[in-house]
């Protein structure tokens, strides 16, 4: 069975398993998990399965811009990764019997890769990692943090360790901007703004219960769904999000005159709750 086989039959959803129901009746009885926490867990890892194959196909899009042939088996290798990724969120789905998408349905994500793809045409090498290494990495990062923290047991160790490897890809990714800036940080400055007016607004606006197209896919009432089964809200993964991101531009050297001001437009999309406001200072 080839890969492309090995994905579909992990993701493709089939006849009800006992096993699976019987394990989400464990969970609701043990860990107080209701239909709504399992809804939710429905629409959040088909978005992060999109995001993952979002990256493989950034990865592998991005390759032949890559310096050396080190540096391209290095992003061969992280968009592998990626691919191990959907395999193992497309299992928990199965696991606790719900529909996950095999992908990408929303149309944010289509956006951010139309972004790349524009990078990739224009050899910009520090926007396409600005894209994919340093902003969809982060906004990851907060995602897999969150169900580490609140999930039930089996989502929480899996979000644990997906969360390893995103962190290694962050890690990746700063290296090479931090790379890139010293040979040439005016032009890494302007590949950071032009990528953050474009890829941002998509991301930030992902941290939401709503969808346009994917709840209809997976059968389920967006309008019911709620982080409190998480035990969160939209505004605190938002501050999160946007202290994640600050911390990220801190960590790859970026010109702090050229991040506040990215940091402040963001206001316009919703990027900066209220309460987030002092971390842009």
């Amino acid at each position: 069975m080839n890969e492309a086989n090995v994905l579909e039959s992990a993701v493709k959803p089939g006849p009800v398993d006992l096993r699976s129901a019987n394990r989400r009746e464990e969970l609701k009885t043990d860990h107080s998990k209701t239909d709504g926490y399992f809804n939710l867990i429905s629409y959040i890892v088909s978005n992060a399965i999109s995001g993952e194959i979002m990256a493989i196909e950034n990865y592998s899009e991005m390759v032949p811009l890559m310096p050396s042939t080190d540096d391209k088996i290095e992003t061969v290798k992280q968009a592998h990764e990626e691919s191990k990724h959907i395999l193992m969120l497309a299992s928990l789905g199965k696991r606790h019997d719900y529909v996950v998408m095999r992908e990408i349905v929303e149309p944010q994500w289509f956006n951010i890769r139309r972004h790349f793809s524009t990078a990739v045409a224009n050899k910009d090498l520090p926007a396409c990692l600005i894209i994919q290494d340093l902003m969809t990495e982060t906004m990851a990062i907060v995602l897999y943090r969150t169900l580490q923290r609140q999930g039930d047991p089996d989502t929480a160790i899996l979000a644990g360790n997906i969360l390893k490897d995103e962190l290694e890809h962050l890690d990746i990714g700063l290296a090479r901007i931090r790379s890139l800036l010293a040979e040439d940080p005016e032009g890494v400055n302007e590949a950071l703004k032009w990528a953050h007016h474009r890829v941002m607004p998509e991301l930030f606006s992902m941290v939401s219960t709503s969808c346009h197209f994917l709840c209809d896919r997976l059968n389920i009432d967006c309008g019911a769904l709620s982080l409190g089964d998480l035990k969160t809200d939209i505004d605190q993964i938002r501050v999160e999000a946007l202290d994640a991101y600050i911390e990220t531009l801190d960590k790859a050297d970026f010109n702090p005159v050229v991040t506040a001001q990215l940091i402040e437009s963001m206001q316009s999309y919703g990027g900066t709750p209220a309460m987030a406001g002092s971390l842009a200072n």
